[in-house]
């Protein structure tokens, strides 16, 4: 469900802009949960892309990848400054983030 909702909202703003589309995820170690996971990312980006925007979905190791590495710090720091008040790592991560909410604050799905 939380993938859903990831890519609804990240689509929203690529339809048109764009020529494709890159997803890039961390190693999936079984086979089932790798096919499983990337037919409910190709269901969502079907359902989200208009036209006939290319996709293509990566499984690299974070170990390997600078990108899911800055991805894993940036939740990180965004996870520091929600849970424990902790503005130290978020302030310099900041700038640069275009959108933060709180997915669950009012208890519906409604905030796509």
């Amino acid at each position: 469900m939380m993938l859903r909702y990831l890519l609804k909202y990240l689509m929203k703003g690529v339809s048109g802009k764009y020529g494709k589309v890159v997803i890039v995820t961390d190693s999936i170690p079984l086979a089932k949960k790798k096919r499983t996971i990337e037919k409910a990312i190709k269901a969502e980006l079907a359902a989200s892309l208009t036209g006939a925007i290319p996709y293509h979905i990566f499984h690299h190791a974070s170990k390997s990848s600078v990108g899911l590495q800055i991805a894993d710090y940036v939740n990180w720091a965004v996870f520091r400054k929600w849970e424990r008040a902790d503005h130290r790592s978020y302030n310099i991560i900041c700038p640069p983030l275009q959108s933060e909410f709180d997915i669950f604050k009012n208890g519906t799905k409604d905030w796509y």
